[in-house]
Order: C-alpha cells, then structure tokens, then sequence
C-alpha cells in the first residue's frame, strides 16, 4: 500500500503543495470528529446529572455548530484543492508525454501500438485524475483522522482505545489482502482495455472495407475486444469481492468488541458507570468512521498501481539524444559512410556508402521492400544507424541539435495526414509565424489556391480528422505547401504521386516544381516518368546500392533500371481490349 502511495506522490509532480495541503484539510476535517465526540459525552453526562442541563444544551450546540461548519470549510477546501491537484497532474503529465512521443524515435510507434497509447493517454490517465487524489487524500486523511480520535480515546478510556487501534490494524492488513487482488488481477484489465482500443481504432479506420467485404464479421476482432474487457473487469471485480465484504466484517467485529466490553465493563466488572457505558456504545459507531470512509477508496489502489505503473513504461520510451560535441550543419550536402540498419534481427540496409550533392535531384528506386523509405528516413533521424554515420553539410547529425536537423529538411509523405484544424492552421504548421499572405502565396505556388478559395469557409474551413472532406490529390497540394512554407534547404518526397489520378498527378508535380526549386531534393518514385530527368538514380535492391547514374547511364546497362523501365513502358501502353 505505502508503494502504491508513494507512486500517486512521484507521479502528482509540481501538484505536492496542492496534494499536501489537501491532506492537511482532510486531516483538519476528521479533527471535527473530536468536537462531535466531546458533544455526545457532554449530553449523556447531562442526562444522567452530571452536568448542569443549561449548560449541557449551550456546549452541545456549540460543539454541533463547530462541528457542522469545520467539516464543511475544510470537506470543501479538501475536495476543492485535491480536485485541483488530480486535474492538474493529469494535464501536467499529458503535456509531458505529448513532448515525449514528439521526441521518439519511429520505431518506438511499432512496437508500442497506437492503441495502447490511446489507452492510456485517455482510459488510464483518465482513471488516475478522478482516483489518485480520492485515493491519497482520503486514505491519509482517514487514517490521520481515525488516530487523532484515538489519542482522544486513550484519554477517556485506554481498553477502548486499544481495541480501536487493534481493530485499525485488522483492517489495514485485510485491505492489503485486497490491495494485492487487485494488483494482480489490474494489469490484465489494463491489456484488455488496450487491445478494446486498438481494436476500436482498427474497426472505425478499416470500415470501409467491412462494409464492402466483410459486412457480417468484420468486426470480430472488436467483439472479441470488447468481451475481452468485459471479462477481465468481471475478473477484478470477482477478486476483490471477498477482500472488501472482509474488510467491512472486520469493522464490524471491533465495533462489535467494543460494544461488549462497554456493557461487561459495566455490568459485570463494574469498571463504568452506566453513562460512561452509554458514551462507548455510541462511540463505537463513531470509532471507525474515518476509516470506512478511507476504505471507501482502497480498493481502488490496486488498479491505480497498474495504472501508474503503465503511464510510467510510457516514459520509458526512448529518447533522441544529442551527443556531444555538439555540431552544426554548415551545407546540404548528404553522405552517407559506410551506413547499416536493422529492424530488430532484419537488417534492411547494408553498407551504404554515397554522397547527395547540395542542389541535386536524386531519385531513390527499387522493389517494394528494398530499404527506400528506410534509407530517406535516417536522414531525418526517424532512426538513428545501427553502423556508419549520416553528415549534412560535414555535421554527424546524431551530434546536431534535433530543433537545427528539423529546419533543414522538409518531409512530403505519400500518406498525408491533415489535423482537424482550418485549412490555414494546416498549412501553417510549416510555419507557425506566418502571416496570411504568405499562406497564400505558398498555396498558390502548391496549387492549390484555387480549390480553397472556392470552398464555403476559403482558408478557414475546418479540415475533418486526416483530411477526410478532401480528395488525396488536395491533400497531397495541401501538405506540400506547407512544405513549402517552411522553405527547407533539404526536400524529402516519399512517393508522393503514386496513389494519384493522371490530374492530380500533374497538378502535384507542378507543385513539386515550385517546391523543389534550388533545393537538395530526394525522391523515392514509383513512377519512373517522374525521375527521368534526376541528377543520379540510386537503385535499391536488397538494402544495398545495385545501380546509380543517371536514367541514360542506367538504361544503357542491362541491369535492374532498364528492366523496370522495360516494364513501365509496357504498363503505360496496355489497354483493357474490348470485345466486338
């Protein structure tokens, strides 16, 4: 329990002033109880002549108005305060990771899918915000509140007070019990609720295709999901059962003891007055009622502690590093030294020895899985080389800073991913100061000007999620204006033609034109008509450089270019023959 405490405290961060008083108010309001108490013995003392009536009635009265208003101001700032504190931890941490996904390597994405991390940037931190600090603050408050009216009791009557305390114990130990249930039984929730998320994505993003194909059971990997998360909560549940009906017995036992000693010590020892007999009974259901309150939440740690404990593997991932020294780009020259890569136990690229001039058109081809992409996304740093290094401009760029690397290179994708923003805000991510006018002139040199202006809202019409209300070939302009705006030295263009229309296609390549103007340029073409006229042809084949030169040097060579080029040809002249 006091691990799992100790994780809420780590975790709440630059929230612990908020935290700490909070459960100094929580504290403060189980003191009242003291009052409460004092008021109960004062009217039966009263009842049985032991205390003038008149002033009886004015103390009780006193004692209840403190009571009442202690327990609202300070009920009030501790659940004002810790509300504060939940809200402000979660958001604090959803910034942190937002700047740690920003800083994380590609590879990263893979092996930790996007539905886990939906999972706990939603469910789980979700989960903490509301729970964390009920956890803590009533827990701590509750067992601080409990002992503060202890130490009263030892005051009033010391066996009473030790079977309080002994009965504190019992509980504490019973709701160990149900802490590690749930630890146990937690995390198999937490990967049910995961996969129910993934799947979740998976359905809502492929369900074009299941309406198309598979209508009837293309959603079973949800369904299975979703009765999976069903189970596992089941599971929990079913678990902590028996501990929490134990821990309310438990209360109840003690309660009871107290109960019984009260009445023999009366009775039978003669050891309390009957009025004194009164004030234990009554205080016997007023003993443990900060703890019950307490125990209210407890089972909860459990879940948090696998909650925590997933948020904290997502800090785990790694980190784009700068070594040192510390270099600076001074060209846009590209080369690569004797450069290898692997995807686990897979290496993709072998050896890669070449060098990108500044101001060059390269075309980077070759079979589907060859290493194309992979080879253009180490220049980014999307990955960092196994073996060898990469220099732009003389600087190894695992020693240049990852703000500098960035403004050098502009990355146009083939799958272009617009955000749910305005077209403006869109393209302005290239450039993030950038007036109107200069949006524009950006957009009318990627041109795409044209379709915006005639849209209801121009350049303030809302985007839908990944560009849905748009055509590919739109969204293809869109992101290259942005490429455009930000003015990079270094142009990557990742086969961004392949999935287009023969209209489209032209009207993006002019827009690649004007993009590409006096920069280094670095294509990786599916259509080979789009990099006949490239400086050098690198021809990837296995991972490693089969053939380079220019399209004349490669087709007089009978060689990998020359047959793709053969084949090209023959796809661009085959016509679907219709029957007489």
């Amino acid at each position: 329990m006091l691990n799992a405490f100790k994780l809420i405290w780590n975790f709440s961060s630059k929230r612990k002033k908020e935290y700490r008083n909070a459960i100094i108010f929580s504290f403060l309001e189980g003191l009242f109880l003291m009052a409460k108490m004092f008021a109960v013995i004062i009217a039966i003392y009263a009842l049985f002549g032991r205390y003038p009536l008149s002033n009886a009635v004015i103390a009780v009265f006193a004692l209840a108005v403190l009571y009442i208003v202690g327990v609202f101001i300070f009920s009030y700032k501790m659940q004002l305060t810790s509300m504060s504190a939940g809200f402000g931890m979660v958001g604090d941490k959803r910034f942190e990771f937002g700047e740690i996904l920003k800083n994380a390597y590609l590879g990263f994405f893979d092996n930790f899918s996007v539905g886990r991390i939906n999972s706990v940037l939603t469910t789980t931190l979700s989960e903490i915000e509301t729970s964390a600090p009920s956890a803590l603050i009533r827990v701590v408050g509750g067992v601080l509140g409990t002992v503060s009216l202890m130490i009263g009791l030892f005051f009033y009557e010391w066996r009473i007070a030790l079977i309080s305390l002994l009965g504190m114990a019992a509980y504490l130990l019973v709701v160990n019990w149900q802490i590690r249930v749930s630890r146990r039984d937690a995390p198999k929730r937490s990967e049910a609720q995961s996969k129910l998320s993934a799947a979740a994505l998976l359905f809502l993003q492929g369900i074009k295709v299941t309406k198309a194909f598979s209508f009837k059971n293309g959603d079973r990997r949800l369904k299975d999901a979703i009765q999976g998360s069903c189970n596992e909560n089941i599971a929990l549940s079913s678990g902590s059962i028996p501990s929490q009906i134990a821990a309310g017995v438990v209360l109840s036992i003690f309660e009871t003891a107290i109960i019984f000693t009260s009445v023999f010590g009366y009775t039978e020892f003669d050891i309390y007055s009957v009025e004194k007999c009164l004030v234990l009974i009554i205080l016997s259901f007023m003993a443990f009622s900060s703890m019950n309150q307490a125990g209210s939440v407890l089972s909860m740690i459990g879940i948090l502690d696998s909650a925590l404990k997933e948020t904290y593997s997502l800090t785990q991932m790694e980190q784009i590093q700068v070594a040192s020294p510390e270099q600076h780009i001074a060209s846009d020259e590209i080369i690569f030294e004797d450069v290898s890569f692997s995807y686990g136990d897979n290496e993709v690229l072998s050896h890669i020895d070449t060098a990108i001039k500044a101001g060059s058109f390269t075309a980077i081809i070759g079979p589907s899985g060859s290493g194309k992409t992979t080879l253009c996304q180490l220049i980014p740093r999307f990955f960092d080389v196994n073996k060898g290094r990469i220099l732009i401009g003389g600087a190894d760029i695992r020693h240049v800073p990852t703000e500098e690397l960035m403004s050098k290179i502009s990355v146009v994708f083939q799958k272009v991913y617009l955000f749910e923003d305005t077209i403006l805000n869109n393209i302005r991510f290239g450039k993030p100061t950038a007036t109107l006018e200069e949006v524009r002139a950006a957009a009318k040199a990627a041109r795409c000007d044209d379709f915006i202006m005639a849209l209801p809202e121009g350049y303030d019409t809302l985007v839908q999620e990944g560009g849905n209300n748009l055509s590919g070939g739109e969204k293809q302009r869109i992101s290259i204006a942005r490429a455009i705006l930000k003015d990079a030295p270094i142009i990557i263009l990742d086969e961004t033609t392949s999935a287009l229309d023969t209209e489209n296609e032209h009207e993006v390549l002019a827009a690649i034109e004007e993009l590409t103007e006096n920069k280094t340029v670095i294509m990786i073409a599916h259509r080979l008509s789009t990099v006949a006229g490239a400086d050098k042809i690198y021809v990837i084949c296995d991972g490693q450089i089969a053939e380079s030169g220019t399209s004349r040097d490669l087709l007089a060579q009978d060689g990998i270019f020359n047959r793709m080029w053969q084949n090209y040809q023959t796809s661009v002249q085959w016509k679907v023959a219709k029957e007489v």
